[in-house]
């Protein structure tokens, strides 16, 4: 058995998956294995993959992200794997990825790469908080403590796993890895960015906005999402926060949402963010 299992989810982004693969197959570490969860793909990946021989695959229904992690993490679990390489299908590693990953296996069983725009090598695929952190700067450093984006060319131990369990595949989308990067945390993990491992994603869409006036700080931000969904991203907050967070930072939460809602004056979903915020406070999933 290989000691590195890679976990590709895939839907509908055929062309993403094929860059994917190219990347995959260039590493300069080559002992591991590649495994595509397939999540009821429409556009040909099915056919694609039928005809990839050097690949295993899972098809399943569309249970998004975190389904499509849970059951490549619990593939790879259950076959014995050592560590667990966890990716999208619309980002690619560089070719020395893994290989610098594993460099730093002794530092923590949570590792994950830098993530960088795809299309603009000198920007981060997600900006900071901290405006001035360039990529440059960042990269004087061997590691960062603390500072992760999930599922970007992530590298979980299997000793993680039996830690603190499986993905929470409910959450569906937009909150898994924040759920699974705060429960490693909780639990003691240090998860850690190896600067010279690079994984290339497309620079975040999400919108942020600051409803009070003149004060922008990370406390008072919004973040949008779009609104045919956005019942995902409510639920998994409402989760999040009550089960890491302090009140108080939940009870912000709460009121510089509806002052954003009020002064949009988003009455619709406004009562969508409340009813499924607090549903996921009781892990309601249902």
């Amino acid at each position: 058995m290989k000691k590195v299992l890679c976990i590709v989810v895939t839907y509908n982004r055929l062309d993403c998956l094929k860059e994917c693969l190219t990347a995959l197959k260039a590493q300069t570490f080559k002992d591991f294995d590649i495994l595509i969860i397939n999540n009821g793909s429409t556009d040909g990946t099915a056919d694609y993959l039928d005809n990839q021989k050097d690949l295993f695959v899972i098809t399943q229904e569309n249970l998004g992200s975190s389904g499509g992690q849970y059951s490549g993490m619990k593939y790879g679990y259950d076959h014995g794997y050592e560590w667990l390489w966890h990716m999208d299908d619309d980002g690619h590693p560089a070719p020395n990825q893994l290989e610098e990953l594993l460099r730093f296996e002794t530092e923590s069983w949570y590792l994950n790469a830098l993530v960088i725009d795809k299309d603009n090598h000198t920007q981060f695929s997600f900006p900071p908080h901290d405006k001035s952190m360039t990529i440059s700067l960042i990269q004087q450093q061997s590691i960062i403590r603390n500072f992760v984006h999930p599922f970007n060319g992530t590298l979980y131990n299997r000793k993680l796993v039996e830690k603190i369990g499986m993905i929470k595949k409910e959450t569906f989308i937009w909150g898994d890895e924040k759920e699974y990067t705060a429960r490693a945390v909780k639990a003691g993990i240090v998860p850690v960015t190896v600067t010279s491992a690079v994984h290339y994603h497309p620079r975040e869409k999400a919108v942020k906005v600051y409803p009070i006036p003149f004060w922008h700080h990370p406390l008072t931000e919004v973040l949008l999402k779009p609104e045919k969904m956005s019942h995902y991203y409510y639920r998994n907050l409402g989760y999040i926060d009550a089960t890491y967070r302090t009140r108080l930072k939940s009870a912000k939460l709460v009121l510089i949402h509806t002052i954003y809602f009020l002064r949009t004056m988003k009455f619709s979903e406004m009562r969508k963010f409340y009813h499924y915020y607090f549903a996921g406070r009781k892990n309601n999933y249902e």
